[in-house]
Formats: structure tokens, C-alpha cells, sequence
């Protein structure tokens, strides 16, 4: 078998980028396909962390060394990330790109377009809110190891993930306005008191530093871990509080873990969450709209304007008092949800997104390359 090089990124930002990557290298394992991760910052974290890629080169889309090992590979296998796929193109090599994101986006990305792939992720019955599809895009189910649900008894931590927390706008730590109101708000709560001394943190490292100086008294283990890691402490937890990332929804949903949310930290989160709440999916949730007068939503501005104001938003909420009581309000009516039946209803929904999207995906790139 000839043995082809594939390059590997995504986006980075949080988590799930990253993860799905890590998944679908997994996956793709054995197929005669050479994987090589390029990539900086969170991305590069946690795929430095597993063992699914063959080389891993930290450098960014515009150096010289991404070029040469792009001009020399098959192809590129983008997950969400558009700087890398945009220099293969302009180096006439074939990109494959899987989004998660697809149903929020008014216009896809020219290096979206431009691939001789672009799988889309499924999200409920939200679509995309502006034109069709590309001719180029197949939906697929979620793009998640399969896994069947785990036995619930036993399980006795809570499990806290705030995703990566660096993205390309900066690390938490460059403004730590969200994890201040977050830590803070948890450990003053009912919540915290309830699972006293089996609380476990899971951020990116930089985040992970942080939180260790200023809350190490807190009661709360905080630890920056690989995916595989943070799938097992999902799948051991008795309950799982997130950041609403799609990526951690999905993979607990899966799991059958119950899982509660906490506000958005990005535009993506708040659309996700707005669409769980309506779905049932996140009771005793706290989101930013909550608050009075909390300002035109975000999805009313031009969508270069969103994410910055999100972040301008965050800074100034997270300083009022209303926002951290109804954190701690939202943190302790949760206790009061059914877990199990919490649990069957987001499983139920998983359900129904259709069959696992990494294994079709997998597949289809296998014939393509």
C-alpha cells in the first residue's frame, strides 16, 4: 500500500476543534495515510498530548515551514481551521474540511468552499441561516468517538470544563474576566459545598496556571489533560458542568452523562445554549441574555462584529452583582434536576442526529485520498 501524506489542523479555539481532529486521526489510523498535525496554541496542545498523529510540527499557517510540508503532502484535512486549508488551495493541494458550525454561519468561508469536502455537522433542526449548503457539503452525525453510555453507579465527581479556554483572540489568562466569574461563582455555591473535595477543573494549561494561583484553596483540582483523558473523566463523573462547546455536549450526551451548562464564553456558545434551552436540554441554565437589559443580541449585529462584542459583553457582565447571583442560582437549582432523566433526554437528542459522523467521514476520505 502506498503510503500517502495527509496534513492535519484545526481551528484553535477551545476544545472541540482539536478533539474532533484527534477523532478522526484516530480513525483514520492504519488506512495507508501518513498523519501530520500542524498547528499552534491550544490546537497544538492537545494534539501533542495524543498519540494519533505521526509527526506534529508547531508552526503557524504563514511560516515558511507550513508551506513545505503542505506543498509536499496529498492533501489537508481541516477541522473549522481556515488558514492552513486557505495556503493549500493557494498551493493547488486538495482540502477536506469537517465544521461543526455550519448552521450558524451567513457566509462559508472561501476556503470552505473551495474544498473537495466540506462535511457539515448536524445540530438538531437549527440550518444554516443564510444561503444553501455549498455544492460541496454532505451532512453528517456527530463527529465523536462511538461510544455505547456507561453504568451512572458509583460515580460521585463533578466535572467542570471550560474547554480549552485560549483561542486565537487570547489565552484566558490575557483577560480572565469569564474563568474569574465562573471559579468564583462555583465555589461559593451550594453546588461546590455538595461535591466538597470532588470537584475536578479541566482547562487549557495556560488556564490551569492561573486558576491553581488564585483559587488553590478553593477545593477544586484543576488539570489540563489530553481528550482521551478528559473522556474518561466525563465518562466517571456523576454529573459534568461545560462551557456549552458542541464538542463536550455531544460527547456527553453520548456517554449519558448528565450535563449542566454554564454561560457562554463565545458567540458559538451562546447560540448553542439558546438552542439547548429551547430543546429542554439545559435546565437551571444561566445565560447572558438573562440579564436586564443586557443589550441588542449578538446575532442583530454584522457577524464580524459579534465575537469581539461577546468579549466586550463578558468583561462588563461578569463585574455585576445580578450576573454572579444568578450563577449561584442557576448552580443550585440544577441540583434539584432529575439526573437520570436529564441524562435520557440528552442521549435521546444525540440520538437523533443520525449516525456517527467520524466514521462516515473516515470512510469517505479513505476513497478520496
Amino acid at each position: 500500500m502506498v503510503t500517502k501524506a495527509l496534513v492535519c489542523c484545526a481551528q484553535s479555539f477551545g476544545y472541540g476543534p482539536a478533539a474532533k481532529l484527534i477523532h478522526l486521526a484516530r480513525a483514520l489510523g492504519g488506512r495507508g495515510l501518513r498523519l501530520t498535525f500542524l498547528g499552534t496554541g491550544i490546537a497544538h496542545e492537545l494534539a501533542a498530548r495524543s498519540s494519533a498523529f505521526d509527526a506534529i510540527i508547531p508552526a503557524a499557517a504563514e511560516s515558511r515551514t507550513s508551506r513545505a510540508v503542505i506543498a509536499a503532502a496529498s492533501g489537508v484535512l481541516s477541522v473549522m481551521d481556515r488558514d492552513y486549508a486557505a495556503l493549500a488551495l493557494e498551493l493547488s493541494r486538495p482540502v477536506y474540511v469537517a465544521d461543526s458550525l455550519a448552521w450558524l454561519r451567513e457566509q462559508f468561508p472561501p476556503p470552505f468552499r473551495g474544498a473537495r469536502r466540506y462535511w457539515v455537522q448536524r445540530f438538531g433542526a437549527v440550518s444554516p441561516p443564510g444561503a444553501a449548503l455549498p455544492a460541496n457539503a454532505v451532512e453528517v452525525g456527530p463527529i465523536v468517538p462511538a461510544v455505547p453510555p456507561v453504568e451512572r453507579e458509583g460515580t460521585t465527581k463533578l466535572v467542570v470544563n471550560l474547554g480549552g479556554g485560549d483561542s486565537p483572540h487570547g489565552a484566558a489568562t490575557d483577560d480572565p474576566s469569564y474563568v474569574d466569574f465562573v471559579v468564583g461563582g462555583l465555589a461559593g455555591s451550594g453546588l461546590a459545598d455538595c461535591f466538597r473535595g470532588q470537584i475536578v477543573l479541566l482547562a487549557g494549561s495556560r488556564s490551569v496556571g492561573y486558576l491553581r494561583e488564585r483559587y488553590g484553596g478553593a477545593g477544586i483540582a484543576f488539570g489540563s489533560v489530553s481528550s482521551d483523558e478528559a473522556q474518561h473523566s466525563f465518562r466517571r463523573a456523576a454529573r459534568v458542568l461545560a462551557a456549552p462547546g458542541l464538542t463536550t455536549s455531544l460527547e456527553c450526551f453520548q456517554l449519558g452523562v448528565p450535563t449542566f451548562f454554564l454561560p457562554p464564553q463565545n458567540y458559538s456558545q451562546w447560540r448553542i445554549l439558546q438552542a439547548f434551552r429551547r430543546l429542554g436540554l439545559a435546565p437551571a441554565s444561566f445565560h447572558w441574555e438573562d440579564l436586564p437589559a443586557a443589550g441588542p443580541a449578538p446575532e442583530e449585529l454584522p457577524e464580524t462584529e459579534r465575537t469581539p462584542r461577546i468579549r466586550q459583553c463578558i468583561r462588563r457582565w461578569a463585574q455585576e452583582p445580578a450576573a454572579g447571583r444568578l450563577l449561584q442560582q442557576s448552580l443550585e437549582a440544577g441540583l434539584a434536576v432529575a439526573p437520570a432523566e436529564l441524562a435520557s433526554r440528552q442521549r435521546a437528542y444525540f440520538d437523533g442526529l443520525g449516525r456517527n459522523g467520524t466514521e462516515q467521514i473516515v470512510s469517505e476520505l479513505t476513497e478520496l485520498c
